[in-house]
């Protein structure tokens, strides 16, 4: 949505309200209903039901806040107006969907704290390049969320592997309990961001996005209703 051409598209218009409807109705599915509508046999567990939860919040809202400002306010402003989505969309989608992929793996509570310090420069970069209306914001946030993205693609595929030997060592079914899934859906995203931030303004990016969205939201509702909740090694209360 950088350059708004989708807002003169109707079909694009249409795809792109289906995304928020259905993130919206994807988030009050999991908050709501305490059982699997689809996999009746499976106890999914709370925890990530919560933590993906909160993420289709965030894309629900992402989508508003890509419009209505355009809309409605900064109508004149566009460094404005793509400054504060684009922060915003790091500071709450993208954390929660790494959450999200560190909540799958249940060999241990592993500790969500470090995402915290890992975003806190994008929110002092936007606050300084909107003081100082600094159009160098997009270039530096590109590079450090490819940094960020190329720090958590090594420590999930390892985190992936610890969790694949400890379901070996512990469990003589593997059935709905491996994740190794979830390191494709972590490429796809890293493949589509990077496409999607490199062309910005292109129509075909802007579908691409939305595309991609409905993929994540069907891909997690699938892991959620068929991860089997297991019993960490820690028990450690390490939520943020």
């Amino acid at each position: 949505m950088y350059e708004y051409q989708g807002l003169q598209d109707i079909y694009f218009i249409m795809l792109y309200g289906t995304a928020a409807s259905l993130a919206l109705v994807a988030c009050l599915y999991l908050l709501l209903r305490r059982g699997n509508a689809f996999a009746y046999d499976v106890k999914s567990s709370r925890v990530l039901r919560g933590w993906t939860a909160a993420f289709m919040a965030a894309v629900a809202a992402s989508h508003l806040w890509w419009v209505l400002p355009g809309r409605n306010f900064f109508t004149d402003d566009h460094f404005v107006r793509n400054t504060i989505a684009i922060t915003l969309d790091h500071l709450t989608f993208v954390p929660l969907m790494m959450c999200v992929l560190i909540r799958i793996l249940q060999d241990r509570r592993r500790p969500l704290w470090p995402l915290i310090p890992l975003f806190a420069p994008i929110a002092v970069v936007a606050v300084v390049c909107l003081l100082t209306h600094n159009r160098i914001f997009e270039s530096v946030i590109e590079c450090y969320t490819a940094f960020v993205a190329f720090i958590f693609l090594i420590y999930y595929v390892r985190a992936v592997r610890q969790y694949g030997r400890w379901l070996l060592d512990n469990y003589a079914d593997l059935e709905r309990k491996e994740v190794w899934q979830s390191l494709f859906l972590l490429a796809f995203i890293l493949f589509a961001h990077i496409a999607y931030t490199t062309n910005e303004g292109s129509l075909f990016m802007e579908y691409l996005a939305q595309v991609n969205t409905l993929i994540i939201i069907a891909f997690l509702l699938w892991r959620v209703e068929t991860l089997q909740e297991l019993e960490p090694l820690e028990a450690e209360d390490d939520e943020m």
